[in-house]
């Protein structure tokens, strides 16, 4: 979790808090939740019981990260040719709906605090996302990124309605596993 992040498609990771609970499917069918590395993660360290159990806060210091990149954001933005991204949440889900709504609250007044840096919140919950949202996000914030994770061709179906009646700089999609 930091300053550097090895997943391609960003620069730096944030977890605002740890933990999940599974997305479950019709039928039996497999979600993307199987085969998720942040459970596998969570039971290797020791960090957090994943599923239906409390979520961890990360730390006020951890915090403040994304406070340094947004204060070093054009010195990136010269180097790089763009705006440094920050993948929110890669081992939770910002639209859960066990997540204290104080502490999404407070991330994103983060959001709205480091606005050189471009956020990439991936959920596969975006019926959520719409009543889960700050009352000022209007046609969305600039540096917001709006992504689901789409495991096949169904999840796709049922996923992307949703997240396409949100207004955003970009949404995306993540498919996995691929």
């Amino acid at each position: 979790m930091g300053a550097a992040s090895k997943i391609e498609w960003t620069d730096s990771t944030f977890n605002p808090w740890v933990g999940c609970t599974k997305v479950r499917r019709a039928r039996g069918v497999p979600s993307a939740c199987d085969f998720c590395y942040a459970e596998k993660w969570a039971k290797r360290s020791g960090q957090v019981e994943w599923g239906n159990h409390p979520r961890r806060r990360t730390t006020e210091a951890y915090w403040r990260n994304p406070v340094s990149w947004n204060g070093h954001a054009r010195s990136f933005q010269i180097k790089n040719e763009r705006r440094q991204r920050v993948f929110c949440a890669s081992l939770a889900d910002v639209f859960d709906n066990q997540v204290d709504p104080e502490w999404r609250s407070d991330l994103f007044n983060l959001i709205r605090a480091c606005d050189q840096l471009d956020w990439q919140i991936l959920t596969k919950r975006p019926q959520n996302i719409q009543k889960m949202l700050p009352s000022d996000w209007g046609d969305g914030y600039p540096n917001v990124w709006l992504g689901t994770t789409a495991e096949d061709a169904e999840a796709y179906r049922q996923r992307i309605p949703h997240l396409l009646k949100v207004p955003a700089a970009i949404h995306f999609v993540s498919y996995e596993p691929a």
